[in-house]
């Protein structure tokens, strides 16, 4: 627990009073695992562009982060969302709050303008996506370790 609170003070570097808030909406906190706490933050803060004091207003750890990530996907595929270059945009994406809080089928007709039926086939992609992604990352690190086994296996024949 300890853990969890040094981390979103020092490393996420919420005030004092917006910790208070974080930990009064959302206990759970607590309980995570710092890494996956920190990498929750990380996604909010660099690749949604959203400030802690807009994460802790929306409430933030209260979504499961693979929710999180799904909506905020596919509204950036869907073009209605746009990641924050340096703190500019040249749209106007939702807020925080109305991604998170808004229940499936309201996010959907009004934040996404999908179907239920869209939603569900694009994480179903997503989820091969990066089955796929995992598969070729084992690949590669079956390659590198097999090419290491042959530069040693030649080093120890000259030797």
């Amino acid at each position: 627990m300890a853990a969890a609170v040094r981390l979103l003070r020092e490393r996420c570097l919420f005030t004092a009073e917006q910790l208070r808030e974080v930990l009064g909406t959302c206990p759970a906190v607590l309980l995570e695992e710092p890494r996956r706490l920190h990498h929750h933050f990380q996604y909010a803060y660099f690749r949604m562009g959203v400030s802690q004091k807009e994460m802790v207003k929306a409430r933030l750890f209260q979504m499961p982060f693979p929710e999180l990530r799904n909506r905020h996907i596919f509204l950036e595929r869907r073009g209605l969302y746009q990641t924050p270059y340096k703190g500019q945009t040249q749209t106007s994406n939702p807020k925080l709050k109305d991604i998170l809080q808004l229940p499936e089928e309201d996010f959907l007709a009004s934040l996404a303008c999908a179907t239920t039926e869209e939603y569900d086939v694009f994480k179903r992609l997503l989820a091969r996506e990066e089955e796929e992604e995992e598969e070729d990352e084992e690949d590669r690190n079956a390659r590198y370790a097999e090419e290491d086994e042959d530069v040693d296996s030649e080093g120890s024949d000259t030797a």
